[in-house]
């Protein structure tokens, strides 16, 4: 049994006259009534009585009349689902954060347009730490990730900066140095520093160094799994962290965030996804925020 089998029976089914349906479905009568009888044939059951003039549908044909329409109805409804996916109309799309990037507002407002651009799309969020959302992205589980930026990407991936957010050291409100608006890094030997996992966090040592310089030794007392970790332990009294300035959006009770002297620090913040990528609409996400982040750079040059 083929499509065509279940679009001639209803057709036959709607006219009930076989001359009728033939002239709809632009064929041969003779076409029309072997192709029916091939259907009848392939489910072992009569689906009309035939008449001279009329045909008229038998038990099993009214039953199967109505499965007939549903099935064509959903074969239908498949074919507009897959021409819409073909132009990235609708579909779903993964996508990975880390939390700077959440906390700097433009992973939501990403998601925001795009669904308002593409409706029919729907976006799972997933807040991973940069190098989980590289394995995830090679592996297929992620479609886009927001991650810090690496020293260099994985051959199967590729990606921008999409924003740059200057490096802010945070400290307890207690502390002798949250008086100042304005820290020297001079001021800051000997302190104690919590950081994350450089197994969870690529390259965070380099936060620390951005801000002090290297003939300044500090002491890294404590590393974390997580960048709200750190504000934590700053808030208990562990150590000092140095985080994205967007982080103080967080609002931990116990700490500040001040900026150090000298020419402004950042932490670079990428758009990362699979160099080869398939996916109409994962590229229309792609293409959105190359245009997000040419507004970010153009609004940070003002």
């Amino acid at each position: 049994m083929e499509l065509r089998h279940l679009r001639y029976f209803i057709a036959v089914a709607g006219e009930l006259h076989f001359a009728r349906a033939a002239a709809k479905l632009n064929i041969a009568p003779p076409t029309l009534s072997a192709q029916i009888q091939q259907l009848e044939t392939s489910l072992g059951a009569r689906l009309f009585t035939r008449k001279t003039r009329s045909v008229a549908l038998t038990h099993v044909g009214k039953r199967f009349l109505e499965e007939a329409r549903a099935a064509l109805k959903q074969v239908e409804h498949a074919e507009l689902v897959g021409r819409r996916a073909a132009k990235g109309e609708m579909g779903s799309i993964a996508v990975g954060y880390i939390l700077a990037a959440a906390h700097a507002g433009y992973v939501a407002s990403s998601v925001l347009d795009f669904r308002d651009k593409h409706p029919d799309a729907s976006v799972q969020l997933r807040r991973m730490s940069t190098i989980p959302q590289m394995a995830a992205l090679i592996d297929g589980a992620l479609d886009i990730g927001f991650t810090r930026v690496p020293d260099r990407f994985p051959a199967e991936l590729t990606g921008f900066i999409i924003d740059r957010q200057p490096l802010c050291l945070v400290l307890p409100e207690g502390h002798r140095l949250a008086t100042q608006k304005v820290i020297e890094p001079g001021a800051l030997a000997g302190e104690p520093f919590v950081t994350t996992s450089l197994e969870m966090e690529m390259g965070y040592w380099s936060n620390v160094g951005a801000l002090v310089p290297a003939h300044v030794s500090v002491q890294i007392v404590a590393r974390v799994t997580d960048t709200s970790s750190v504000l934590f332990s700053v808030a208990a009294g562990i150590g000092l962290g140095v985080l994205p300035e967007s982080m103080a959006r967080m609002s931990v009770d116990g700490v500040v965030f001040r900026k150090v002297t000298g020419p402004t620090r950042t932490s670079d913040q990428v758009v990362v996804f699979r160099r080869n990528e398939g996916s109409p609409l994962v590229r229309a996400f792609i293409a959105m925020l190359r245009a997000t982040a040419r507004d970010l750079r153009r609004q940070a040059a003002e």
